[in-house]
């Protein structure tokens, strides 16, 4: 069982604790350096939500006479407005807007919900406004999202969508946890069940049963857990309020060590401690968890493992990982050698009930216990936490400590690239509200002259609503459609591009199923006509560091013509766009055809050079590893 703190001393929290970053939760006490002040990125973002959130409160506002607003967060004392809003709450108000939970000093929770909802005959659920979509047009492929409309957002009045599945947003549903916790201590909580509502961009209510086990966990062994939102938050949460409480002491008396060490994930591209975790991390070879893929279990499970660095894990044994990653248990095996004798086959000493793990193996060489003795003992290790991708892993760590730019992976004697007779790279802009900008470069490659070369840009300035969204698809399929049809008549292939086509095909399948086109666009997207230039690469080079656009392009020799080319700046730009900014729409503009042009860049680049990458086996031995970055 894990250690627990005395917490009577740590502030009560509000709900984004159990949702951040642990080490986050600690710097915030510590304050170890400055911290980063947001981007601008980040500000406008919050701006955004702030307007949104806003927006919809005035229209619930209209809608419902009998809703209670609560004072101005801004401008009333947290006891005052935690007061007014139990008194709503005992008046029985159908609707709390901007209310305040009474503070639940044992549990060290405080709470300001957006929305609290009168359930059927006693107690509220709360119902938090979210800046971003709530639900995914996804007819028939999951369970249909439970929705209210904001005319009457009651669970109550809910019913299910067919045509909508719910959005998961972890964070999102910790937070309503974190409420439906805070509305049980006071005794206001509904009664039979416990549930949160969503509002996104759709403004309509999207309900969550709280209690329903959705989250894929991993026990301290290794075994998978389905567990509910409300188990996933009990965790965190009273993790943090430890996390706290340890460094407060840390503070009064230097010799505390803090409880958690920096680890790098999504969240800290916009972290204000990036400055204190970044320089740790990036120190020496560099913290294991700057390996694209490892996350928090990854990483413990090294750590448990002694493997700390990138080049501790590229000092692994490759064919030993593979065993290990085919759920071999090879820890019976390492155990006698030496003690038993050479020629002792292998199935004498795995022991019954293991002819496949015999089997695999045989297939690497290990036949009797002498063949053993070429296996790494130190990566046999692992198999007490098996992961599948360790292998992967280790080759990672090598290529990023390597003297290349890329190596091509194991297997892989010419990289190949699905090539087309026409090529379109495509390529979108959005924000939290909608797709703004369709581009697209056509380049014609068989010397048709029906071809329209060059890049086409769709685009819209207008504010956004679901109708200007799909005028604008409208106009882009309808040239894209066309373009198809005529490349087909001529008896010509035609492929088209992005890169990380996840984005691309959620827009495309959530504005199509809105227009009728669901079955049209899926059928494009599901064929070998749409190529998604991401997997092209990692499927055969790795590089050790990440593999967005921005970082592969200059592979081959591409450099965007725009100031900080990246999605952050887009947002910023696409905020004076739609004010009438001509240069930020230039910009925006220049920024989508450039990207356009990288895919192109790239691919040839795939195509005609980067089978001279080096393999990554190149790199197998530790010893040609450098140890920096």
């Amino acid at each position: 069982m894990a250690t627990r703190y005395d917490v009577s001393a740590v502030p009560p929290q509000g709900g984004y604790v159990a949702k951040q970053c642990p080490v986050r939760a600690q710097w915030d006490v510590i304050e170890p350096c400055e911290p980063l002040r947001p981007s601008a990125a980040l500000e406008s973002m919050f701006a955004r939500g702030i307007g949104f959130e806003a927006r919809v409160l005035a229209r619930l506002l209209d809608l419902h006479q009998d809703a209670c607003a609560v004072a101005d967060r801004d401008q009333s004392e947290r006891a005052e407005r935690e007061a007014a809003t139990v008194a709503a709450m005992t008046a029985a108000a159908p609707i709390v807007i901007a209310g305040r939970l009474p503070a639940d000093r044992s549990a060290r929770r405080v709470g300001e919900p957006d929305l609290l909802l009168a359930a059927a005959g006693s107690g509220y659920r709360a119902v938090d406004i979210k800046h971003h979509r709530a639900r995914d047009a996804a007819p028939g492929r999951g369970r249909p999202a439970l929705c209210s409309a904001l005319d009457a957002p009651w669970l109550e009045a809910a019913a299910a969508d067919p045509a909508s599945v719910p959005r998961r947003h972890r964070g999102d549903l910790l937070q309503l946890a974190h409420y439906q916790r805070m509305l049980e201590a006071a005794g206001l909580a509904a009664p039979g069940g416990r549930h949160g509502g969503i509002i996104g961009i759709e403004e309509g209510v999207v309900w969550y049963d709280l209690d329903e086990p959705v989250w894929r966990t991993r026990s301290s062994g290794g075994k998978r857990t389905l567990r509910s939102t409300m188990e996933v938050y009990d965790f965190e949460f009273d993790f943090r309020l430890d996390i706290i409480a340890v460094a407060g002491r840390s503070l009064a008396d230097p010799g505390v060590a803090p409880l958690v060490v920096p680890v790098r994930i999504g969240e800290c591209a916009q972290c204000p401690w990036w400055s204190a975790c970044g320089p740790r991390l990036e120190a020496g070879a560099g913290d294991v968890s700057l390996v694209p893929g490892i996350g928090w279990r990854e990483w413990r499970v090294h750590r448990e493992h002694g493997v700390t660095d990138r080049a501790s894990l590229a000092a692994l044994d490759y064919r030993t990982a593979t065993l290990v990653a085919s759920r071999v248990d090879l820890r019976p095996i390492i155990r006698a050698v030496g003690v038993r004798p050479d020629n002792t086959p292998v199935p004498a000493v795995l022991g019954a009930g293991k002819r496949a793990q015999a089997r695999r193996l045989a297939a690497a060489g290990v036949t009797v216990l002498g063949d053993a003795r070429s296996l790494c003992p130190r990566t046999a290790s692992y198999c007490d936490q098996p992961m599948r991708d360790l292998p992967q892993q280790i080759d990672l760590a090598r290529a990023a400590l390597g003297d290349q730019p890329a190596y091509r992976r194991r297997g892989v004697g010419r990289v190949r690239v699905p090539r087309g007779d026409v090529e379109v790279d495509i390529d979108m802009e959005n924000t939290q509200d909608g797709v703004y900008l369709w581009g697209a470069l056509v380049t014609p490659r068989s010397g048709w002259a029906g071809a329209p070369a060059g890049y086409h840009s769709f685009r819209t300035w207008k504010p956004m609503t679901g109708q200007v969204e799909s005028d604008l698809f409208a106009e882009f399929w309808r040239w894209f459609g066309e373009l198809r049809s005529a490349t087909a008549a001529a008896g010509l292939c035609l492929r088209a591009y992005c890169y990380n086509a996840s984005a691309e095909n959620s827009q495309l399948r959530r504005i199509a199923s809105g227009l009728g086109l669901a079955e049209e666009v899926s059928a494009f997207t599901d064929s070998d006509q749409w190529v998604d230039l991401y997997r092209v690469f990692d499927r055969q080079l790795v590089t050790g560091n990440a593999t967005g656009l921005k970082q592969v392009a200059p592979l081959a020799g591409f450099g965007w013509e725009v100031a900080h080319p990246g999605g952050d700046e887009s947002l910023v730009r696409y905020d004076a766009a739609a004010a009438g900014d001509e240069q930020a729409r230039d910009w925006l503009l220049a920024y989508n055809r450039n990207d356009t042009q990288a895919t192109l860049a790239l691919r040839d680049w795939l195509d005609h050079v980067a089978s001279d990458c080096p393999p990554v086996e190149s790199v197998e031995s530790v010893e040609s590893v450098p140890r920096g970055n």
